[in-house]
């Protein structure tokens, strides 16, 4: 049984899988980066969020560059060392971190 500590971490961990999925996916693809409306990418309204993507950009995990012509959007992309992260983390199966907590609230009720 998890305590609340325990399950806030793996949702945090959780998320920041969450976004490297979506870049390692499309990194494998024709476009390798996903481009995202300024303001969306670096919002503050939902934190935690806010807080994953500035812990996957400060971990040099993925990267944010300016569209050239459109200066409110940003070409989102996964780095080498985020694709690392994420495969390692998929294969040891510490990116389930949804998995266990549904689990564990599920056997709560």
């Amino acid at each position: 049984m998890f305590n609340k500590r325990e399950i806030q971490i793996k949702e945090r961990i959780q998320e920041r899988y969450d976004i490297t999925e979506e870049l390692y996916t499309a990194w494998f693809t024709k476009n390798s980066a996903v481009l995202v409306e300024r303001d969306r990418f670096y919002q503050t309204e939902h934190i935690e969020k806010h807080r994953a993507i500035s812990y996957l950009l400060d971990k040099g995990y993925i990267i944010a560059q300016p569209v050239e012509k459109k200066p409110e959007m940003v070409a989102v992309s996964i780095t080498s060392e985020g694709i690392d992260f994420y495969e390692q983390g998929y294969l040891s199966g510490k990116a389930n971190g949804w998995q266990i907590v549904f689990e564990q609230k599920d056997s709560e009720e």
